[in-house]
């Protein structure tokens, strides 16, 4: 398992462990994962970033002189062929991101993990098929999330409650307390912003309420207890 789906999988299971890559043992685990997606990788923009996302996404891949010290793992678009993968392998890549047009044999390797990308239109018998495909996530693509109303975040729970894999959503603003909640609850692992665009205040301010989120309450609730029409005292 890549360390990135590690981690997933810690959220998911709302371990009382600290999840960051190398954190200290003291720290709160957050209530979802951050990452940043980057179009354009500087050694200052990287150094930034680390300290304060969880995983780095690069749109093509990265010169090794940039990842060869991440402190952070790396996600990265590269299925053009099986030897294109294992490139990407060599130099640090922890996961790969695709979408359908992927060859099943490049994306078949088990050094990594593999995220498809999804938009959140999808209909009920695409999405059957989809969790039958070999990839270990998705990458949710909104066309607009400037607000998350009832409509859109059914729509993404059509996606994250149809699979048992990991969901990353894409947003292009910051949610608030209480549409991360709603994002939590309806089956997202992680958001992904963008790197290039995003301030470094308003990351670390994302990160911050990331981290301050409580813990999910996975027990059911009780109802009442109905008696039936013969254990009624008279």
């Amino acid at each position: 398992m890549s360390k990135i789906s590690d981690f997933l999988e810690k959220i998911h299971s709302a371990a009382p462990t600290p999840l960051g890559f190398g954190a200290d043992r003291s720290e709160k685990a957050p209530g979802l994962g951050l990452f940043a997606s980057l179009n354009k990788p500087t050694k200052q923009k990287l150094s930034t970033l680390c300290n304060n996302v969880d995983a780095i996404i690069f749109s093509e891949k990265p010169d090794n002189n940039l990842v060869k010290d991440i402190a952070i793992p790396w996600m990265c678009s590269g299925t053009d062929s099986e030897d294109s993968v294992s490139s990407l392998v060599e130099i640090g890549c922890d996961s790969i991101h695709c979408d359908l047009s992927a060859e099943v044999s490049a994306i078949a390797n088990d050094d990594i993990s593999v995220f498809l990308s999804v938009p959140v239109e999808s209909d009920w018998n695409q999405l059957m098929i989809l969790n039958t495909l070999p990839v270990d996530g998705y990458i949710i693509n909104p066309k607009d999330l400037s607000s998350i109303s009832l409509k859109k975040l059914s729509e993404i729970g059509s996606i994250t409650r149809s699979t048992d894999k990991y969901c990353l959503l894409s947003i292009n603003q910051s949610p608030t307390a209480s549409e991360l909640e709603a994002l939590r609850k309806v089956g997202v692992m992680g958001l992904i912003i963008n790197g290039d665009e995003v301030s470094t205040p308003d990351i670390k301010k994302l990160k911050t309420n990331l981290t301050d989120m409580p813990n999910p309450n996975h027990k059911r609730k009780q109802r009442p207890q109905v008696k039936s029409v013969f254990e009624i005292e008279e």
